[in-house]
C-alpha cells in the first residue's frame, strides 16, 4: 500500500515527466543539491520540508521524508540552551574554643550544599552552506550513464535497480572526507533513532573562594561545624529538560532519505 507521501511523490513525478525530460542518467526520485534552480525534470516543491534541514540517510524504522528539529532560516546560526544545571559544593570544617550558639552571627555551617541554575542560549557556531534541494521527477535519459560509486539520496524506501543501500550511513550526518581520512568511517555517538532530537549535557567543575570572617576566639575545641574560608571545589552538570525538545538539543535539524550507491 502506498503511503500519502509516496502518492504525493508519484503525482509530482507524473507531472514533471509529462512536461519535461531530464538529460541525465540519475534514476527517477533521486534527491540532489543544486547551486541554483532545479534543472529540467527536477523540482524542489516535492521535498520542500527538507529546506533548512540536513539530509541524512534514513535510520531503521525512520521511513523516508521524515524530519526532526526546527528548520533553519536562511543564514541562521543554530543556538542551544540548558535550562537546568545542578551541582554541589562541600566546604571545609573549622572548630573554635567558643560556646556554640548566640551570638557570633554571620558564620557559615560546614557541609555539602547543592547548586542550581541555568545556562543562557548560545550559538553552536555550526558551519554550513545552503543549496537548493531538488527531486528528480522525470525518467533517466537512457543515452547517458551514471559513474559507478556515485552515492546520493533517493526518495523511495528501496534503492533503484543497479544501486545498493549504504546501510552503514543510516542515521548519521554525511561529512566530506578530511585529509588522510578513512572512507566510510563512522564516528561520534550512536546512530539517530527515528524522530530523535539529539541532546547533550555539560559537566561543570571549578573553584569558589569563600571569604574570611574574623571572630574573637581561638582555633580548637569545641564549637565545631563552621565553614572554613579559602578555595573549595564544586562540580555538577546540566540536565536536559524532557518537556522541551529544544533544550540541550544539538540543533542540527534533519530530513531523512534512502542513501544509495551506484553499483
Amino acid at each position: 500500500m502506498m503511503t500519502r507521501y509516496m502518492k504525493t511523490l508519484a503525482l509530482a513525478a507524473l507531472t514533471l515527466s509529462s512536461s519535461a525530460m531530464a538529460t541525465d542518467a540519475l534514476p527517477q526520485f533521486t534527491i540532489a543539491y543544486f547551486n541554483g534552480s532545479c534543472p529540467d525534470g527536477w523540482d524542489s516543491a516535492s521535498v520542500a520540508s527538507a529546506n533548512g534541514r540536513f539530509l541524512i540517510p534514513s535510520m531503521s524504522g525512520g521511513g523516508v521524508g521524515t524530519f526532526a528539529g526546527k528548520a533553519l532560516a536562511s543564514q541562521q546560526q543554530p543556538t542551544h540552551l540548558h535550562s537546568t544545571a545542578t551541582g554541589s559544593i562541600t566546604t571545609s570544617s573549622k572548630e573554635y574554643v567558643l560556646i556554640g550558639g548566640c551570638c557570633n552571627d554571620n558564620l557559615g555551617n560546614a557541609g555539602t550544599y547543592t547548586m542550581s541554575g541555568s545556562a543562557t542560549s548560545s550559538s553552536a557556531a555550526l558551519p554550513y552552506i545552503q543549496y537548493n534541494v531538488c527531486m528528480k521527477g522525470a525518467v533517466a535519459d537512457p543515452a547517458t550513464t551514471t559513474p559507478s560509486g556515485v552515492t546520493t539520496f533517493y526518495t523511495l524506501p528501496m534503492c533503484p535497480d543497479g544501486w545498493s543501500a549504504v546501510n552503514s550511513a543510516a542515521g548519521r550526518y554525511p561529512v566530506g572526507l578530511p585529509a588522510n581520512g578513512a572512507p566510510s568511517a563512522t564516528f561520534g555517538g550512536p546512530t539517530l533513532r527515528a524522530g530523535e532530537v539529539r541532546t547533550h549535557s555539560h559537566s561543570m567543575n571549578g573553584t569558589m573562594s569563600l571569604p574570611e570572617h574574623d571572630i574573637a576566639g581561638a582555633s580548637g575545641c569545641c564549637a565545631s561545624g563552621y565553614a572554613g574560608s579559602g578555595n573549595t571545589g564544586f562540580s555538577g552538570n546540566t540536565v536536559p529538560n524532557a518537556d522541551d525538545l529544544n533544550d540541550s538539543a544539538a540543533q542540527a535539524p534533519y530530513w531523512t532519505a534512502t542513501f544509495c550507491k551506484k553499483n
